[in-house]
């Protein structure tokens, strides 16, 4: 144990620089940064609100509509894969509204 200590104690830099490469990759990875993910995500709670409204007040048929014509752009640039999930998500147009949104803005 005092061998693990003196090390630390001399070579202080080498850990706190592999940390500082963790937790810069986990901050930055591809995603983007984290307030590009929150703002992301209040677009998605916005939306999933939205289209809660819609079907509250239209039902579901009539939100459904709505929800596809307003996040239209976003549903013609999904991929095959995402396709598919959209399409599983098609009966339930709050979890589908969220969906579009977090997949139009990648």
């Amino acid at each position: 144990m005092t061998k693990i200590w003196n090390f630390i104690r001399r070579y202080w830099y080498i850990p706190v620089f592999i940390i500082a490469v963790v937790l810069g990759w986990v901050v930055f990875r591809k995603r983007g940064t984290p307030f590009a993910q929150t703002k992301v995500e209040l677009k998605a709670i916005q939306a999933g609100a939205q289209a809660e409204e819609w079907k509250a007040r239209f039902g579901a048929g009539l939100a459904q509509k709505q929800v596809e014509e307003t996040y239209a752009a976003e549903k013609k640039a999904l991929d095959e894969k995402q396709a598919a999930q959209a399409e599983a998500l098609k009966d339930d147009p709050v979890a589908l509204a969220k969906f579009l949104v977090r997949a139009g803005s990648r």
